[in-house]
């Protein structure tokens, strides 16, 4: 499975199905769920640490109301505008396609169990290959400031 975390083409067709089922849920107007990897997550402006930790890694953001009406969906990204917290503070929200973990329906018949339209299990694993990226371009970054002065040109190998 390891092989398929750093493929990016079937990264690219979960992230082009996750797109193809929002824009047609949007487009009918059906109110939805998602749960998504919230490390990666933006707020605008940011939340405080009493509403941010509360979140679990894996948190769901129903779609619904002014929410809904707020929706905006680019090839990469899912926007809205919601209110957090009892204050009902209100934040602009970024999220990436490549975080959303699960897109669910609501059932009416039975509020326990939504429906499940959409899982990319990959996006549960955002957040180790971040880091893991993080890592080899800081390393790079070094590795290239290193080398920019001359005298220290006999470490390159």
């Amino acid at each position: 499975m390891e092989f398929l975390l750093k493929d990016k083409k079937i990264k690219e067709l979960l992230r082009k199905h996750c797109y193809e089922v929002l824009e047609y849920l949007i487009h009918k107007k059906v109110n939805f769920s998602i749960v998504c990897n919230v490390c990666r997550v933006k707020f605008e402006p940011e939340l405080p640490d009493s509403i941010r930790g509360s979140f679990s890694d894996l948190t769901v953001f129903i779609l619904a109301g002014y929410t809904f009406e707020s929706l905006e969906l680019d090839s990469k990204n899912l926007y809205f505008e919601a209110g957090f917290g009892e204050e009902n503070l209100g934040s602009f929200v970024t999220t990436p396609l490549d975080s959303i973990v699960q897109i669910l329906l609501p059932n009416d018949e039975d509020l326990r169990a939504d429906f499940c339209v959409f899982v990319n299990l990959f996006a549960t694993f955002a957040e180790l290959e971040q880091t893991k990226n993080g890592e080899e371009e800081g390393i790079h970054s070094s590795m290239k400031a290193l080398l920019a002065n001359p005298k220290n040109k006999r470490f390159k190998k």
